[in-house]
Parts: C-alpha cells; structure tokens; sequence
C-alpha cells in the first residue's frame, strides 16, 4: 500500500510544524482556562488558519492563535478631594467641617 500523502483537517492540525500549532493550542487554551478559573468569566480560543497560494503554486498555511482572557474587575477606591486639587486617602480637614456643617444644618 502506497504512503498516504493527503491530509484531512484532524491530520493537518496534528502534523503541521511537526505537531508545533497543536503545542502552541494546547499552551494558549492553559493560559485561558486558569484566566477563567481565577475570574470565574468566560474567555474564547480562536485558531484562524489563512491560506494562499505562492507563486510556486503551493498552498502556504499560516496559522494565528489567540485568546481573549477574562480580567478581574478591579474593586472600587474611596478619596477624598483635598482643597489642592488632588485626591487624599485620609479625609481633609475642610472636608470633614464641610461635612459637619452640612449635617449640623440637617440637625436645626
């Protein structure tokens, strides 16, 4: 029986690059499944294959892989505006007698 030298899909995927496009697959769907392990989301895999034909007349395969992760939300800061113009994580003394006044008028 004579070598077999046509490829369907499930073939070509494992022999192409000696087996280096599944390698890299296999490496990007780890990456995507702890990202959603760790977020508890979801992401996507996406394997695109491109062909065209050189000037040889040969089908040139030229694979892209990649992933969309998940990403943690990151939690919410509280600031307090300082009379500077800046942010302060300890509340200004003018904050603090604005807001007395504020809730001493909310009292009379």
């Amino acid at each position: 029986m004579a070598p077999k030298h046509e490829l369907n899909f499930l073939e070509l995927l494992q022999q192409f690059r000696r087996g280096e496009m599944l390698s890299a697959c296999d490496q990007k769907l780890n990456e995507l499944t702890q990202a959603i392990a760790d977020t508890g989301t979801g992401g996507a895999l996406t394997l695109r294959l491109s062909f065209k034909v050189n000037k040889a007349g040969q089908v040139e395969l030229n694979p892209d892989i990649t992933i969309k992760k998940p990403s943690r939300a990151l939690g919410t800061g509280i600031y307090y505006p300082a009379d500077t113009g800046r942010l302060s994580t300890v509340t200004p003394t003018s904050w603090t007698s604005r807001t007395r006044s504020s809730a001493a008028a909310l009292d009379a």
